[in-house]
């Protein structure tokens, strides 16, 4: 059997910028976050954004602007559009001017044409760059870029700043709770040395990355719990469960987001019990 290619020794770990879309919004943050791994003379494109034309050119110019750099990829968390809908103008661009085929990547190929999906690691001239990570909840095709050195690029299962939105039945909160797991369990063994969102800043050490990852899953029971609770007193429609859980000065903005959660909270209440 033939041993995966190991990381070269003595290679340093991986350089990544990020870049922030011009989308903000009450459920993008500040707007979607991409981030470019760089290996040597190598560039990865993790999350290229929405379809947005000086954005997809602040791309280019950040992973090309080093003399020989190379493109090797271009890897998608997940398939919403604020993350994925560049995808395809940003490869056919990077195709070009490599004058090859860039592969693309994502779990859910039908809904990103010219799409395979990613390898369990991502390898280049320096070996291993980073191993890709199944975290579904937010969506069933939600994956995590782990880069050699223990950056871990999570896409929407964490944001920094906001609670994720979880929209049945694609997104599912048994999943994500789960998914918080494998991510504590990383941090717990030492795995994991900053966790980058898909929105908002980044946790930048291994103390802050396990905080984060704990009170999202303290968040989340205590959600859980608090829709038990109300509905075992009666309070079993949407709007009552609404001013219930969020209180009576939710932002009109976020009612949206908190309505899918509440949902996708009952559904999990339900299977489970």
């Amino acid at each position: 059997m033939t041993e995966q290619p190991l990381r070269a020794a003595g290679a340093p770990a991986p350089e990544i910028t990020r870049l922030v879309a011009p989308n903000p919004g009450p459920l993008t943050l500040q707007g979607t976050c991409t981030y470019i791994v760089r290996d040597g003379d190598q560039v990865w494109i993790v999350d290229p954004g929405p379809r947005d034309a000086a954005h997809l050119e602040a791309i280019l110019d950040a992973a090309l602007m080093a003399r020989g750099a190379r493109a090797a990829g271009i890897l998608l968390t997940h398939r919403h559009d604020d993350h994925a809908a560049g995808a395809g103008t940003l490869r056919r661009r990077l195709s070009g001017t490599a004058r090859r085929d860039v592969p693309l990547w994502a779990v859910d190929t039908a809904a990103v044409p010219g799409a395979i999906r990613p390898p369990g690691r991502l390898l280049g001239d320096r070996g291993t760059m980073g191993h890709v990570i199944h975290l579904p909840g937010h969506t069933a095709d939600s994956v995590a870029l782990l880069v050699e050195g223990g950056q871990i690029l999570v896409g929407d299962t964490l944001l920094g700043g906001s609670s994720t939105v979880i929209v049945p039945p694609d997104g599912d909160l048994t999943a994500y709770l789960q998914s918080l797991q494998v991510l504590r369990a990383l941090c717990l063994d030492g795995r994991i040395s900053a966790i980058l969102p898909g929105h908002g800043e980044p946790f930048e050490d291994p103390a802050a990355a396990l905080a984060a990852v704990e009170d999202a899953i303290s968040h989340r029971l205590a959600r859980i719990d608090a829709v038990r609770e109300a509905r075992a007193r009666g309070v079993l429609t949407m709007p009552r469960l609404l001013r219930e859980i969020y209180g009576p000065d939710l932002p009109a903005e976020l009612e949206e987001g908190a309505t899918w959660n509440i949902l996708a909270t009952t559904e999990h209440i339900r299977r489970t019990g």
